[in-house]
């Protein structure tokens, strides 16, 4: 710390890193969260299958179109492949999400069984946080040379 600087200036600069590291603990935690991960894969299955169905069932009625309708059968083996996917995705995202709440249940459980290590491991993760910021004080002795 330099002797230039105002102590109110110094209380300035951890109030916005607090406030920075607070948003910052927040965004990870929405990101983290086992209900937003399960969304998210739940998602991409929904996507992956949709594509999937695009892709043979458009190619089934072009070809289709091309053939003469001699492709029908094939378009019908093709939804239902695309069909059979769909449930196994689906059972695959209900699986995944009744493990999410597992494990969240697990850990509500286990904070409520060790606070004293919880908080330990709160702590341990703020310090954690804290050292890959950049200290105020560095920046401002970075603002002076």
């Amino acid at each position: 710390m330099t002797q230039d600087q105002d102590p109110e200036q110094i209380r300035d600069d951890i109030e916005q890193t607090q406030r920075e590291l607070s948003a910052d603990v927040d965004a990870l935690t929405t990101k983290l969260s086992p209900q937003r991960v399960v969304h998210d894969r739940i998602q991409r299955a929904r996507t992956a299958v949709g594509s999937m169905k695009q892709r043979v069932t458009g190619g089934a009625a072009q070809k289709a179109s091309a053939d003469g309708g001699t492709a029908a059968p094939a378009a019908d083996a093709a939804t239902g492949t695309v069909a059979s996917a769909k449930g196994t995705v689906s059972s695959a995202t209900s699986s995944a999400a009744k493990t999410a709440g597992t494990v969240t249940a697990a850990a509500v459980r286990g904070l409520k069984a060790n606070p004293v290590a919880a908080a330990l491991i709160a702590f341990g993760a703020g310090w954690l946080l804290a050292a890959l910021l950049p200290s105020p004080v560095r920046r401002s002795e970075r603002r002076t040379e």
